[in-house]
């Protein structure tokens, strides 16, 4: 039970993470280019439920974890790399 705890308290520190990683002059253009890039086309193709945005949702939740691991390994002081 612990473990679930702290998965979820892991996966929320990552979403409340991710505004701060968009406005680091620390993580590469390049990388925020790729995470807004994929959430917008997402949001705007054709999709399998249109005019029901449950899957983009979804697949925002999904990319958003990724996108805050990646832009963590930047934004770290030298330190603690």
């Amino acid at each position: 039970m612990a473990s679930r705890t702290r998965s979820y308290g892991r996966l929320w520190s990552l979403f409340r993470a991710a505004p701060k990683m968009l406005t680091s002059r620390k993580v590469p253009f390049r990388l925020k280019a790729i995470f807004v890039g994929a959430v917008v086309l997402y949001w705007l193709l054709p999709d399998f439920m249109p005019f029901i945005p449950i899957d983009d949702i979804a697949f925002t939740m999904i990319v958003i974890p990724w996108f805050t691991k990646k832009a963590e390994q930047y934004d770290q002081p030298k330190h603690l790399q």
